[in-house]
């Protein structure tokens, strides 16, 4: 057996696969293929392999086992903005369900930053990580000139699609979402309608806009630039977006963020400045955080299933890395569902 040291400073032996071959009394290819899970192996002969491991304290060395498959069991996993909660649901998916096949996971925060992102890209590369997922980030031109993208592992990118990359995408229906709220406030009597967008270089960010406009046009009201306020998916942006709709001279009769961070941004904005929700204005926002079901906010909101979300997204993933570039791009789209709370009425009379 191969020396190692235990806790308490003093050597030791490590069993190796020669070890429980030995045990066992077969070759250390079949054990090999019992701990990599092969099939057409002797159930009896599997639980005696397994038996003995349990006994020696045998541990695979995920190096020896890497290198004969080509393989480091790791996935990069790259955010925009870790402190956005939306992303942590989407994260648990994703880990849970890597870590139920063994497979390691390193996280990435860019905080949108360009250099940042295409650091840790090439980083994770370099690493040869088996393979990527982009959470609400994309790659332009630019940034992919900036890599090696000769070495790119299998990707899946998460809400935010770049043509850039040839990949599998997962997404949520962003404009059903949208339209489905926009037609519960028609229903309660709104038209005067506000918006405040995501960022300008989310894909998705841009299909909520779109449905909001388009909702408007079919119902026949028109869409006010001054209702329309760019943000950033920050709590920051939708304070800033709610200071500048109250300064108008009519205001809207409904809010509607782009995320529930911004809507939660507004609702305090509106208790600051004494204008009541829904009484005075409602508002509403998109994704469905676990802040938004707080009863102190109690957000009406489209819900994105942000953990089935990370967990397809990270299934795709593995499929890809086993089946190998030939398979057809995949792209997921999963539902959204209104979730009507406290945050929207009746439109106030004018």
């Amino acid at each position: 057996m191969a020396t190692r040291i235990n806790a308490l400073g003093t050597a030791s032996k490590r069993p190796t696969i020669l070890d429980v071959a030995a045990a066992c009394g077969v070759s250390p290819a079949t054990v090999s293929n019992v701990l990599a899970e092969k099939r057409h192996i002797a159930e009896s002969t599997r639980a005696l392999v397994l038996e003995k491991v349990r006994e020696l304290g045998y541990v695979a060395s995920a190096t020896a086992r890497g290198l004969r498959m080509s393989r480091t069991w790791s996935i990069g996993v790259v955010v925009g903005d870790i402190a956005n909660p939306f992303n942590p649901e989407v994260v648990r998916g994703i880990e849970e369900t890597l870590w139920a096949k063994k497979n390691s996971l390193i996280l990435c925060n860019t905080d949108s930053v360009s250099e940042r992102k295409v650091a840790y890209l090439q980083n994770l590369i370099d690493k040869h990580v088996d393979g990527l997922i982009l959470i609400s980030q994309s790659l332009t031109q630019k940034e992919a000139n900036a890599l090696d993208m000769s070495r790119l592992p299998p990707l899946v990118t998460i809400n935010r699609f770049s043509e850039v990359i040839e990949g599998d995408h997962v997404t949520v229906q962003n404009e059903g979402g949208v339209r489905e709220l926009m037609q519960h406030l028609f229903d309660l009597g709104h038209q005067r309608i506000a918006f405040i967008k995501g960022m300008t270089s989310s894909t998705s960010a841009k299909e909520r806009y779109d449905a909001y406009r388009s909702s408007m046009k079919k119902m026949g009201f028109p869409v006010d630039r001054n209702f329309v306020i760019q943000g950033d998916y920050t709590m920051e942006s939708g304070v800033e977006a709610a200071n500048k709709l109250l300064e108008l001279p009519g205001l809207p009769t409904a809010i509607v963020a782009a995320n529930d961070a911004m809507a939660i941004g507004v609702l305090g904005v509106l208790r600051d400045r004494g204008v009541s929700v829904p009484n005075d204005i409602s508002v509403a926002g998109f994704d469905d955080i676990f802040m938004a079901r707080h009863p102190l906010i109690a957000l009406t909101t489209v819900e994105q299933p942000k953990y089935e979300t990370g967990a397809t997204a990270a299934r795709l993933l593995l499929e890809r890395i086993e089946d190998g570039p030939e398979t057809a791009v995949r792209r997921v789209t999963l539902d959204a569902t209104l979730k009507i709370r406290g945050t929207t009425g009746h439109a106030k009379p004018d």
